[in-house]
């Protein structure tokens, strides 16, 4: 039996674009009203990082929750059920009286965020097909991005005018909107294969996954992208504070070069759509990205007193990443058409963890000069092109067997 797709509207995108927001809302808005809630707790400054910091980590592994009970029970119910619980994780923020609530709240805002960004492409690879499939991540991708950028300075301007817990308020109304426009338009993708994979199991799953070298070096290619990404932003931020003597002000302006670098580079590759081959996009994107990080160096080292010297080559890195990732993505999630769900939910935990990660790790080496920053970046750039070169080997691999 085959499963009737629904026709795409544009209404339709914007309700995938609506899920995929939420995670990004959740986290970036908390930003700004940090010092705000640890004044009203009087807790210190170490816990009120904690609340940050443990939602992205609870959100990755959340990812692989949603992707592989997706494959199971289907897109439809799984989505409710994560956008219900972080209404009820918002709602709790927004009415907490101690800071013990407010940790519950935020860790169920965690597991629920990642929700989003695992269905939205789970459902876009059901109703698009494999062939559009990048073509829809580089869009929805292009549209997440605002999150980060904009969730800031409208949860500071918030919490200026109102107070702290109207944030959560903000967050609460918003989750109530997508679940209702989500419940409302997404119909349910996945009938005749969630019904099939009842007799398997997870271990199961991933080991088919893990062994098929197409989706192993596609999945590490965002991961490692991302990882380069962020850990050049978390550092670049040190380096604006103490070597440029900059305000916070003034790095975010900088920062929103990085941002339009890696919209630009989705943009592009939606344009390009499949017009293009996965196997010509990740490479470029990843060989672009090399080249860039020897061009920051140059630059870093004619230019080391202005910080465009570093942050227009970081926005190139930038588009670098988005000209691979839609692309690399796309091929991962189509690599098991059985287990388009779990393949997303991997994906997506890969590129969450090693941007923490990396960011992490290159904090660690924090010494007030360039040189880790360009290391770490470059050593990622590289294994993230390895990873590609090995994809795409497999991949002609596949084809070729399938030939014969």
């Amino acid at each position: 039996m085959s499963v009737s797709r629904q026709t795409p509207g544009w209404l339709f995108l914007v309700a995938l674009v609506a899920i995929t927001l939420i995670g990004p809302l959740a986290v970036h808005m908390y930003i700004p009203i940090m010092p705000t809630i640890q004044q009203a707790f009087g807790v210190s400054t170490v816990m009120t990082t904690l609340t940050f910091s443990m939602v992205l980590f609870v959100m990755a592994f959340g990812t692989l929750i949603y992707g592989s009970a997706s494959d199971r029970y289907g897109r439809k119910p799984v989505l409710m059920v994560g956008l219900i619980l972080f209404v009820a994780g918002s709602a709790i923020c927004a009415v907490a009286w101690n800071f013990e609530v407010l940790i519950a709240g935020r860790l169920l805002q965690a597991l629920a965020a990642g929700c989003g960004v695992v269905l939205a492409r789970a459902i876009a690879r059901d109703v698009y097909g494999p062939d559009k499939l990048a073509q829809v991540i580089a869009y929805i991708t292009t549209a997440y991005v605002l999150g980060p950028t904009l969730a800031p300075p409208i949860g500071g301007a918030i919490s200026d005018f109102f107070g702290w817990n109207a944030v959560f308020v903000l967050a609460t109304v918003i989750a109530v909107f997508v679940a209702l426009l989500g419940g409302g338009i997404i119909r349910e993708t996945h009938h005749d294969r969630a019904k099939n994979r009842k007799g398997s199991t997870l271990l199961r799953d991933y080991r088919v996954l893990f062994t098929n070298p197409v989706f192993v070096g596609y999945a590490f290619v965002p991961a490692l992208t991302s990882g380069a990404f962020f850990a050049l932003a978390t550092y670049a931020s040190f380096l604006m504070r103490d070597h440029y003597k900059t305000t916070p002000g003034e790095y975010g302006l900088y920062f929103m070069l990085l941002t339009f670098g890696f919209m630009s580079g989705n943009f592009i590759s939606g344009r390009l759509g499949n017009r293009v081959s996965t196997e010509y996009m990740v490479t470029a994107g990843c060989l672009i990205g090399v080249i860039t990080v020897e061009l920051l160096a140059a630059s870093l080292f004619i230019w080391p007193d202005y910080p465009i010297a570093l942050f227009l080559p970081g926005a190139m890195i930038g588009i670098a990443q988005g000209l691979a990732m839609p692309h690399a993505q796309a091929a991962a999630i189509n690599a098991e058409p059985d287990l388009t769900g779990t393949a997303s939910g991997i994906v997506m935990f890969l590129h969450f963890f090693a941007a923490a990660a990396a960011s992490l790790f290159l904090s660690t080496l924090y010494d007030g000069t360039f040189l880790p920053m360009i290391e770490i970046v470059f050593v990622l750039s590289i294994l993230a092109l390895a990873s590609g070169f090995f994809a795409n080997a497999a991949k002609r691999r596949r084809v070729t067997n399938m030939a014969e």
